[in-house]
C-alpha cells in the first residue's frame, strides 16, 4: 500500500481533493451497496493520498489499508443477505432488461433530493472551510485543502446518516465522518499509537455494520397498512 501511495503522490493536491469530495458526495447520492462499497474503498485511498502532504507515508498507508481491509468485510457481508432480497425479488431483478437494472442501480428513488441536498452540503462545507481556515500544517495551500476536506467528510457523512435509515448507508455516514475527524487529528498529531486506535475503531464500526445488515436482512422493515 506504501507504495501505491509512493506512486500517487505526484498527483496535484487539488486533483486529490476534488476526487475525495466527488467520493463523499456519491456516497450520499447512490443507492446500489456494490457501488457505494467501491467509493468508499475509493475514498480511503484518496484519504491515505490526501494525508502524504501532512504525514510520513507509512502512516498514510496505514489510512488507505484500513478501508482495504473494511471494503470486502463490508461487500461479503451484503452478499451473503442478498441485501435483504427475496427469491422472488431476485427473480424480478433478473426478469428486467439490463438496461432497466443498471439504471434502476445508478439512479435509485429520490435522487433530486439526494443530489441537491449533497451540493449544497458540498458547498457549505467549502464556504465554512474558507472562512475558518484550520492550522493543520505549515504549508497554507495544503492546510486549506485538508481543512477543506475536513468539513466536507464531516457534513456529508452527517446527511448520510440523517437521510438514511438503510444500516449500510447510515454507518458509511459514520465512517464518513470518523474520516473527516482522522483527516484533522491525525495532521496534527501523527503518531502511529493513535493511527492504529483510529483504525480500531473503524473496523469495529465495520462490524458492527455487517451485524446490523445481517439484522436488517432477516427482519426488513415492512410497512404499516392503514
Amino acid at each position: 500500500m506504501a507504495d501505491v501511495l509512493k506512486f500517487l503522490s505526484s498527483v496535484p493536491g487539488i486533483a486529490v481533493l476534488i476526487g475525495l469530495l466527488a467520493a463523499a458526495g456519491l456516497l450520499v447520492i447512490l443507492t446500489n451497496w456494490r457501488l457505494l462499497i467501491f467509493v468508499l474503498g475509493a475514498l480511503y485511498l484518496l484519504l491515505g493520498l490526501m494525508l502524504t502532504r501532512a504525514v510520513p507515508l507509512e502512516l498514510a498507508a496505514v489510512k488507505a489499508l484500513v478501508g482495504v481491509i473494511i471494503s470486502p468485510v463490508l461487500y461479503i457481508t451484503a452478499r451473503r443477505v442478498h441485501w435483504g432480497q427475496t427469491e422472488v425479488d431476485e427473480e424480478e431483478v433478473e426478469a428486467r432488461p439490463a438496461r432497466n437494472v443498471w439504471l434502476s442501480a445508478l439512479v435509485g428513488p429520490g435522487l433530486p433530493v439526494r443530489v441537491m441536498a449533497a451540493a449544497l452540503t458540498g458547498v457549505l462545507a467549502l464556504s465554512l472551510a474558507l472562512r475558518n481556515p484550520l492550522p493543520i500544517v505549515s504549508d497554507s495551500i495544503a492546510a486549506r485543502d485538508l481543512t477543506i476536506g475536513t468539513f466536507a467528510l464531516a457534513l456529508l457523512g452527517l446527511l448520510n446518516v440523517i437521510l438514511n435509515e438503510n444500516p449500510l448507508k447510515v454507518g458509511i455516514g459514520l465512517l464518513t465522518i470518523l474520516a473527516g475527524f482522522e483527516l484533522f487529528y491525525t495532521a496534527i498529531e501523527p503518531t502511529l499509537t493513535l493511527v492504529g486506535l483510529l483504525g480500531l475503531t473503524n473496523l469495529i464500526i465495520a462490524l458492527a455494520i455487517s451485524y446490523l445488515i445481517t439484522a436488517w436482512a432477516a427482519y426488513p422493515p415492512r410497512e404499516v397498512e392503514p
